[in-house]
Order: structure tokens, then C-alpha cells, then sequence
């Protein structure tokens, strides 16, 4: 049976973040003007809504802020992943940059969890973004 992954379809603001993960690259926009990080990608800064914006590598650490685990194939593509678990991840270099990807780790993720980007190329264009465990967190949640 041939791979049937699902590629994402990237639009004229979003082309760069794809070609990036591709090249083994996490890359968000940057404001020239303001110097917030704007996610997702798009042609005007999401603070001061200056067009100055530029594609800046980013460090791929980051905390779990949610996650959820798919127990159900929802489309035959994803039928050889499930179940998977998809986490969203809050950016070390601003609060409020919340990037998806998918979780590599053996281990279940907690809210908090330090975790780094993992790109993987999926054709020469494309990449989607993994995230596994930073090696240096401990493996259960501190307790409250």
C-alpha cells in the first residue's frame, strides 16, 4: 500500500514556515517595527499591525500549554498513527506563541512539560513539526 501522509497546503503567508520545517528549521514571523512574534503567519504584525515582518529561527523550546491524545482514525492517512497525541506547545520566546505539532515521547505530556521542536521533512517544500520531552525535565509533573 503506498504512504498516504497528509501534506499541508500552505498559503502565500505560510509557504515559509512549511519550507522551513523542511530544511530542519522552526521559524516564526517577526515584527521589524515592534519586535513581537507573530503566529500563525500572516502579512501583518498581530500587535502593532505593521507589514514589517520577517522569518527569524527560533530557539524550539518550549512548555506543553494542552494536548490531546486521538484514539479514532478520522481519515485513512492517519490510521498507521493512532493513537497519537497532538501538543500545543507555548514558545520560550513569547507567552502568547502557541504552536501545534504533533508528541514523539514515550512519556504522557503535562501541562508545563519542557519540550523542543523536532522538524521532519516530508517532501522538499514541506515539513510538518514534532515535539518531544526536553531531555533535561523530569518525567512527572511536580505536584501541587
Amino acid at each position: 500500500m503506498a504512504d498516504m501522509r497528509v501534506l499541508p497546503l500552505p498559503d502565500q503567508d505560510s509557504e515559509h514556515y512549511w519550507a522551513a520545517l523542511a530544511n530542519g528549521r522552526l521559524e516564526v514571523q517577526q515584527c521589524r517595527e515592534c519586535s513581537r512574534w507573530t503566529w500563525p503567519a500572516r502579512p501583518i504584525c498581530s500587535n502593532c499591525q505593521s507589514e514589517n515582518l520577517a522569518w527569524r529561527r527560533v530557539s524550539g523550546l518550549g512548555e506543553v500549554h494542552s494536548w490531546v491524545r486521538t484514539h479514532n482514525v478520522y481519515a485513512p492517512a492517519f490510521a498507521s498513527l493512532v493513537p497519537y497525541i497532538t501538543v500545543l506547545v507555548r514558545l520560550e520566546e513569547q507567552d502568547d506563541i502557541l504552536i501545534p505539532g504533533r508528541f514523539l515521547s514515550d512519556v504522557e505530556p503535562h501541562q508545563g512539560m519542557r519540550v523542543r521542536a523536532v522538524p521532519e521533512r516530508l517532501t522538499d517544500e514541506l515539513g510538518e513539526l514534532n515535539w518531544v520531552m526536553d531531555p533535561s525535565q523530569p518525567v512527572a509533573p511536580a505536584s501541587a
